[in-house]
């Protein structure tokens, strides 16, 4: 007769261990249940059975199970994990093993309940293990999270009668997020066993995977169950291996080329962040890289000053194109790119799956409009795995993007660093707006002519100021697919004369050097770039408060802010400061000194240098301008 120690596994356990606890208790001298610091009804759960509990702090499966082991204090150890329980006929075998102990160790078959179904094809079952053996002929080995026993040389071993039943998934997509977890730990120790993943692992292993379950194992017979999970086993092989291989890429020698992507096809504060640092970060002697859309403005203006691109056509149906992602990939891969600054939603798809593939290290999502994020699978997955951080450019940005799920991503991983402007930009005094007349009061507007930018709000408030008979013009700058709307709205309220469409304004300063005012009907804003170019130019500022825009506008002080659409109380701002221009000048003013203060590039340089992980990343910079395109 031998006495066996029962060692348990566990972590928020709860719903599992009692049934364990049960199933063993009859076959057990001793339970030994080794904690890693549960925060729910584990422990109080396991003390009222009597067992030994112990914590230790989780080091992995192989770890955690052997440290377990070393608590025993009979020679013979029955090793079960929390969600796993014996079957009756196998506890019967058990209890007869214990009266004629023959072999070192004994195998059992486990069966694995999935979505409240017992699994009796693919590689599920019969699931043989080593869980009954004397612990001097043997101890946990393998990979982790794949962890076996293994015996000495020339140690004997049976089948036992019965199984092991292990209650496995209650859903789906439970499994679908455990693998998750599962493939990173299994990654990381194939790399730190120099286990390579090549093309051919990514390609040929999955599809093995998947006839292997459904053909050999005979997952076919398994009906919906049977295939699904043969699927998900095929779809882990896959993650496995690609993760494997970024683990080789991020650790590989590489310079630490910096790449803004960014696929959008018009001009705005996105395009124009991105063509600005990518100026700076190439002056200071990074190595610069971008992927535009192909005859896109960005693509025009990097071209124009050397920057090396990779131009590719982007449009909606480029999400579900494998090609695109290839490319993208092989881009990265080919300049040995470091860091990547996505801008658009769809490029953080593209371009962040094709970074994370590469090997990317720091991977960054640049959010630029203080919208909400939809709480999706995809968003999730791409926010908690693929981006390294996020920069947001105020901190009501910061708050629309956790505003649909807290818990997108940790938010110290979100960096809030508002746009800059270079108020020493060259300017081009040929570039004339509007000819001021007398001592008309001459207000700006500049953006792109869509529904968010309220240009149609700035048409009604030009109707009440010639309503109040005040003497002025309005500007309105930009182009959009509401520009002959905007147009035929001016004509229905009779202010056609009053204002003035410029068109694209390709040299800024000089636009806002023609106005007296900048006034902004925007319905929301995710930073209000128009707002310090404005600011910069010592011109006061007046808009809603809405978004972000009471991060930059002080009301009283630099400008004004007026509730959402109180365009009768714009109007009676304006007429203030055209009646007092020293308040006007004043505030103008104190706009300029806070663009000084708060939105240059050398007051961001350093977090943004931080950000994208590049001096503590070691890289070494180009002594020269890189030139060309590739």
């Amino acid at each position: 007769m031998i006495n066996i120690s029962a060692v348990i596994i566990t972590f928020n356990e709860e719903d599992n261990i009692g049934r364990c606890l049960d199933s063993v208790r009859n076959v057990a001298d001793e339970i030994i249940v080794v904690d890693s610091f549960s925060n729910d009804r584990t422990e109080d759960i396991c003390r009222s059975y009597g067992v030994r509990f112990v914590q230790n702090r989780f080091g992995g499966y192989i770890e955690q199970k052997n440290f377990a082991v070393s608590h025993s204090s009979n020679p013979v150890v029955l090793s079960l994990d929390a969600d796993e329980a014996l079957s009756p006929e196998l506890e019967s075998s058990i209890l007869e093993v214990k009266k004629a102990w023959k072999h070192d160790g004994y195998y059992v078959n486990r069966i694995n309940n999935y979505c409240g179904k017992w699994i009796r094809h693919t590689s599920w079952y019969p699931d043989r293990k080593l869980r009954l053996w004397d612990k001097r002929k043997g101890s946990w080995g393998g990979l982790n999270p794949h962890d076996r026993v293994e015996l000495v040389k020339n140690s004997t071993t049976s089948l036992l009668k019965g199984n092991i039943k292990h209650y496995s998934y209650s859903s789906v997509s439970g499994h679908i997020s455990r693998i998750n977890l599962f493939t990173d730990i299994a990654a990381r120790s194939y790399y730190e066993a120099g286990i390579g993943s090549g093309y051919l692992n990514i390609i040929i292993n999955p599809l093995w995977r998947l006839f292997r379950e459904l053909v050999l194992k005979r997952g076919l017979l398994g009906g919906y169950y049977g295939i699904v999970l043969s699927g998900i086993m095929s779809f882990e092989t896959f993650l496995k291996y690609i993760k494997i291989k970024r683990f080789y890429n991020i650790n590989a020698p590489r310079p630490g080329a910096l790449v803004f992507f960014n696929s959008s096809q018009t001009w705005g504060g996105g395009e124009k962040w991105h063509f600005q640092a990518a100026l700076k970060f190439r002056d200071l002697g990074y190595p610069v890289y971008a992927i535009v859309n192909r005859k896109s403005d960005l693509a025009n203006r990097l071209r124009k000053h050397s920057v090396p691109l990779r131009q590719l056509r982007f449009s909606n149906l480029s999400l579900f194109n494998p090609c695109k992602y290839f490319l993208v990939f092989r881009y990265f891969r080919k300049i040995n790119a470091r860091t990547v600054i996505l801008n658009l939603s769809s490029d953080a798809k593209i371009g962040g799956i094709a970074a994370y593939l590469a090997g990317l290290p720091v991977i960054i999502y640049r959010r630029g409009l203080a919208a909400p994020i939809s709480d999706s699978i995809s968003n999730r997955f791409i926010f908690r795995k693929i981006f390294t951080r996020v920069i947001a450019n105020s901190e009501d940005t910061k708050r629309m993007i956790l505003l649909n799920n807290p818990k997108l991503m940790p938010h110290d991983r979100i960096l809030v660093i508002p746009n800059w402007i270079d108020p020493y930009e060259r300017m081009d005094v040929s570039e004339i707006y509007y000819q001021k007349s007398g001592n008309e009061l001459v207000l700006g507007n500049l953006g792109r002519m869509v529904e968010v930018k309220g240009q149609d709000i700035l048409i009604e408030l030009a109707a009440l100021l010639k309503a109040d008979n005040v003497d002025f013009r309005m500007l309105i700058g930009g182009t959009g697919r509401l520009e002959s709307y905007l147009k035929e709205y001016a004509v229905r309220l009779n202010v056609e004369k009053e204002v003035v469409f410029t068109g694209f304004v390709n040299d800024v300063r000089s636009f806002m050097r023609t106005t007296d005012i900048f006034v902004l009907g925007s319905r929301y804003e995710g930073f209000g770039f128009v707002l310090a170019e404005a600011m910069a130019e010592g011109k006061p500022v007046i808009a809603f408060d809405i978004s972000s825009l009471p991060e930059t506008i002080k009301d009283g002080e630099n400008g004004f802010l007026l509730p959402y659409k109180d365009v009768k109380g714009m109007a009676d701002r304006i007429k203030l400061l055209a009646s007092d221009r020293e308040l006007l000048d004043k505030m103008g003013e104190k706009g300029r000194e806070m663009v000084f203060e708060r939105f240059t590039f050398e007051k961001q340089s350093t977090e943004l240098i931080n950000a994208f992980g590049l001096e503590q990343a070691g890289v070494v910079k180009d002594s020269g301008r890189p030139a060309g395109s590739v």
